[in-house]
């Protein structure tokens, strides 16, 4: 008989305190929609990727740029290079200049089976000298973003989180 009286009073507890509003900004407490932002991926909840490590000889090395909060139509991402690295005698970007270039990603054809975000990669190739020159760094940083709406953010939720991406490039000879 216990049992049933210590179950009813806990359902009665229970069911009585469902029934209070609770109200975000009576506990000082806000919620802000998430601006529309491009990024690079990063596996789990890394902010600031660690610098990839490839060799010279590697041949293709693709850098995803993803759009975690969704967009209506394409997105073109301006980019641009920095470092040690060398556009055109350590790598090569098809499209871009010493200074940069642009990725627009476009909306999939079929909705994502995978999970993830809309995306696409900017594609560097690396280049092997047959120098001994010693190893490179190649920055890659999103500048700007927009799309048929308007400007989105860079970097995530519009931060300096991850919206720039090391590699470095280490030499063979």
């Amino acid at each position: 008989m216990k049992k049933i009286v210590y179950i009813a009073s806990a359902l009665v507890l229970i069911l009585t305190g469902c029934t209070e509003e609770y109200d975000l900004n009576d506990r000082g407490l806000s919620v802000e929609e998430l601006p529309a932002y491009v990024a690079f991926d990063s596996p789990g909840t890394n902010v600031n990727p660690s610098p990839l490590e490839v060799t010279e000889d590697e041949g293709t090395l693709e850098l995803n740029v993803e759009v975690p909060t969704g967009t209506l139509s394409t997105v073109t991402v301006n980019y641009s290079f920095s470092g040690t690295a060398v556009f055109g005698t350590d790598f090569i970007v098809d499209g871009a200049t010493s200074a940069g270039g642009t990725l627009d990603i476009a909306l999939p054809d079929s909705p994502a089976v995978d999970g993830r975000p809309i995306n696409d990669d900017i594609v560097v190739e690396l280049l092997p000298d047959d120098t001994a020159d010693g190893d490179k760094t190649l920055i890659v940083t999103l500048d700007s973003a927009s799309n048929a709406e308007g400007a989105l953010e860079v970097g995530r939720g519009g931060t300096d989180f991850l919206k720039s991406i090391t590699v470095n490039i280490l030499d063979i000879d």
